[in-house]
């Protein structure tokens, strides 16, 4: 089997648990919850096979955290990737309650169902703004690792990771809105010629049907 890019959402926050728009760095930690969410999927991982050489993530502090956690269960170091936050909220940043929860789900739904990639809140970001910040990342990954049989485990973001695997050609949009990814979900993504294929999708084991 090819080597692949394992995208793990990081594990639950008080800000999950709050509900609030938690996108700026440094962010939150982890939840106690957060923290055995994140155990176990280093467990997962690490009799998985795979074989990466170290845990690389976000430089969010959830990321960090459960990096670290799932690396401790693969004997590895953990590398913080700049310019792999979470898809900015910009002027509803922490905010709470379902305005702010409904303005940031309906640009996501702009750019998925809609194809309106020039979309953004106040002050955050387009479509644009998160693919030209997250692809080149995710062509050097794979230049620098998995072309060379190295695999990749990379702790980021649920709506990053989503729009990734739709900009890498891997998912369809609609699948990509209407499967959200659960805390700690995986995406796998394994090259496939020039571009890539979908090979799991949050805690969906085996290769999703679209």
């Amino acid at each position: 089997m090819s080597a692949r890019l394992h995208l793990v959402r990081h594990g639950q926050t008080p800000s999950n648990v709050a509900g609030a728009l938690d996108t700026a760095l440094p962010g939150a930690p982890l939840t106690e919850l957060g923290r055995t969410q994140a155990e176990t999927v280093g467990d997962e991982l690490a009799g998985s096979g795979i074989s990466p050489s170290v845990v690389l993530c976000s430089e969010a502090a959830r990321a960090r955290e459960t990096a670290g956690l799932i690396a401790e269960a693969m004997g590895l170091s953990t590398q913080a990737v700049p310019g792999m936050y979470e898809v900015q909220a910009g002027q509803f940043e922490m905010r709470t309650g379902a305005e702010a929860l409904l303005a940031y789900n309906r640009v996501v739904r702009d750019w998925l169902e809609d194809g309106e990639l020039t979309a953004c809140l106040p002050g955050g970001e387009s479509a644009h703004d998160v693919r030209d910040r997250a692809m080149p990342v995710v062509s050097e990954l794979r230049e620098s690792y998995l072309d060379n049989g190295t695999d990749v485990v990379l702790v980021v973001h649920g709506t990053l990771m989503r729009m990734i695997a739709v900009f890498a050609g891997a998912v369809p949009s609609q699948w990509a809105l209407d499967n959200r990814i659960p805390n700690c979900g995986v995406i796998e993504l394994a090259p496939d010629r020039g571009g890539w294929s979908c090979e799991r999708w949050g805690d969906h084991l085996g290769r999703p049907q679209f």
